[in-house]
């Protein structure tokens, strides 16, 4: 009892801490976007701003920065904040799962959960931001590779019609939606700021993880190299892209069956338990009252994923 009190206090403690974060995150980002809003009108607030720092923060909570600045997790993660397009600190992403883990556990501990039941429901439930980003990192990557092969070709007759490499940088950016448009906006801007082609070029592969781009970058490094005709050289990159999609979409209309198959077979024990367990619970509840039982239960969700993980790894053929 003295355990579980103080697991409760604890997390709540925690839930307080980092929503209060959380909220102060909310308000220094409405108040750097008033001041940009301010400079964008003209006015002057040279007593009103502080000096611009160039370091890589990873929490406006100084002891979360120093402690997340030497862990190489957060420098990774930062960069897939970054190609998921999210606008967030490393440190108020974790807070937020903390404070979602906390959360969720304390409210299963007031309704008498189990405490291995409780953690369990805190752990997926501080998991739901990680899952966000990896969902919005891939559907970000993948609409900007749908759209690459256009952005080529665009770029490619651009320097044919006598542009140079800046502009037809621009025009790709100003004519592109996103993410293509604003990620080719990013390298225009650096580039003019004074920044090496070289590095502005290798921050859009650090942002946009896709070996089409990786293939670009390289095209036009060894371009400026050794010279050449670069518009034939990204046209015939935009060839091989779309060459790529056709044959893509062969390979998942030949997996289809064993996706489908693969499907069935993952939701099929799960669909059998509950009906089982809604048409007779007696029947079921050895499952969980007896230790054997749930030895069982585990071994089959163990085996079950391990079946969804090679079938997955059988009908993902990469080109």
């Amino acid at each position: 009892m003295i355990l579980t009190s103080l697991i409760v206090f604890l997390l709540v403690l925690v839930v307080v801490i980092g929503g209060y974060f959380i909220l102060e995150y909310g308000y220094e980002q409405k108040e750097v976007e008033r001041r940009f809003s301010r400079l964008e009108k003209g006015e002057h607030l040279a007593d009103a701003l502080p000096a611009i720092l160039k370091t890589q923060i990873m929490s406006d909570v100084p002891l979360l920065n120093h402690v997340l600045s030497k862990l190489n997790f957060a420098v990774r993660f930062d960069k897939r904040l970054q190609q998921a397009g999210i606008a967030l600190k490393v440190g108020t992403f974790v807070l937020l799962s903390i404070t979602l883990f906390a959360f969720g556990t304390v409210v299963c501990l007031l309704l008498n959960w189990p405490l291995v039941l409780a953690l369990g429901f805190g752990l997926v439930l501080g998991l739901i931001p990680n899952t966000v980003v990896n969902f919005r990192r891939h559907l970000r990557i993948k609409n900007f590779t749908v759209h690459f092969p256009d952005a080529l070709e665009m770029f490619a007759r651009s320097l044919r019609a006598g542009h140079s490499f800046s502009g037809a940088i621009e025009l790709v950016a100003e004519e592109m939606p996103e993410p293509v448009g604003p990620e080719f906006r990013k390298v225009f801007d650096e580039q003019n700021l004074g920044i090496p082609l070289r590095q502005a070029l290798f921050g859009m592969t650090e942002r946009i993880d896709s070996l089409d781009v990786k293939f670009l970058v390289t095209a036009i490094l060894i371009h400026r190299d050794t010279g050449g005709n670069l518009a034939e050289i990204i046209d015939k990159i935009s060839y091989v892209i779309r060459e790529r999609f056709r044959i893509q979409g062969q390979l998942k209309t030949f997996t289809a069956q064993a996706r489908l198959t693969g499907f069935i077979i993952a939701l099929l024990p799960v669909i059998a338990a509950l009906l089982i367990g809604f048409l007779n619970p007696q029947y079921m509840r050895p499952l969980w009252e007896d230790p054997s039982g749930r030895v069982m239960v585990f071994s089959a969700v163990i085996l079950q994923v391990l079946g969804i993980l090679v079938i997955r790894k059988i009908i993902r053929i990469k080109i």
